[in-house]
Formats: structure tokens, C-alpha cells, sequence
């Protein structure tokens, strides 16, 4: 098993590293919005559907594993710690989050982005649509998230 304070590191650097990508695609997705050239939205949007595979849910899978064995190894255990147990189901609703919408959403945008730029400049079908389900992804896996980490923050009781 890996010392403690090496688990600790990778925690913490997978937490931001997941953190980081999900506002590095919000970010991107006001620019989308800025722009009105297709082809910088098909850049941006293909940016963001590479962050959300190998910085989102790469290192979110990751961090729920580590943060278990950080657990187990710091003496929690599932079966007595409802923290923890709340903690890791909500791990896996972003996995879920993440595989489900944000993923496939990301590299409809980015086809339909690639597609239109070099065509007419009008919006594609469906445009409206997939970038709403995207925010509101997003914007969910941000909120569990930060559900998660109040949970990790705030004082465990056994």
C-alpha cells in the first residue's frame, strides 16, 4: 500500500485536476458564446470534449479510488462511516454525470461545430438543445461536487 502522504498528494492533485476541467469547459463554453466564427467554436469545443475524457472523468475515476483507499488506509471504514458511504454514492452519480451526458454532449457540439464551420453560418439543428444539456451537466457536476467536498470538509462523526 502507498504511504499516506503520497495518497494525500494524489488526492488532492486529482481533486483539482477534475476541478480544473470543469471550469476550463465552462470557461470555454462562455467563449462559444461569445464568438459568432465557427471555426473557433469548433476549436473550443473540441477542447472541451478532450477535457472532459482525460482531465474529467480519467481523473475523476481515479480520485474516487484513491480517496477510498485514503480512507480505508486513514482507518474509515464503509461499513461504520456515513460520510463515507454518502461520499463515494455521490462519486458515482459523477461518474455517471460525466459518462452519460457530458462526454457525448461534448463531441455532439463539437461535430455539429466542425460541421457547420464549413458550411453556412447558421446554428445546426439541434444546437440549442445539446448546449443546454451540456450546461446543465455541467452545472450538476459541479454542484455534487461541491456536495462532496462540504462532506469531506465538514467534521466526520463514526
Amino acid at each position: 500500500m502507498a504511504p499516506l502522504s503520497i495518497l494525500k498528494y494524489a488526492h488532492e492533485l486529482l481533486a483539482f485536476f477534475y476541478a480544473g476541467a470543469l471550469l476550463a469547459g465552462h470557461w470555454n463554453m462562455l467563449a462559444v458564446r461569445r464568438t459568432t466564427e465557427w471555426k473557433e467554436r469548433a476549436v473550443l469545443l473540441e477542447l472541451n470534449q478532450r477535457l472532459s475524457l482525460f482531465f474529467s472523468l480519467i481523473p475523476l475515476i481515479l480520485l474516487g479510488i484513491v480517496g477510498n483507499l485514503l480512507a480505508a488506509q486513514s482507518g474509515f471504514r464503509m461499513s461504520d462511516t456515513r460520510a463515507l458511504q454518502i461520499s463515494t454514492a455521490l462519486w458515482l452519480i459523477l461518474v455517471i454525470l460525466g459518462a452519460a451526458i457530458d462526454i457525448p454532449v461534448a463531441g455532439r457540439l463539437a461535430a455539429m461545430a466542425r460541421s457547420t464551420s464549413t458550411g453556412p453560418g447558421n446554428d445546426p439543428v439541434g444546437w440549442n438543445g445539446h448546449l443546454g444539456r451540456w450546461r446543465l451537466g455541467n452545472a450538476l457536476q459541479l454542484a455534487v461536487f461541491l456536495g462532496i467536498l462540504w462532506i469531506m470538509i465538514s467534521p466526520w462523526r463514526a
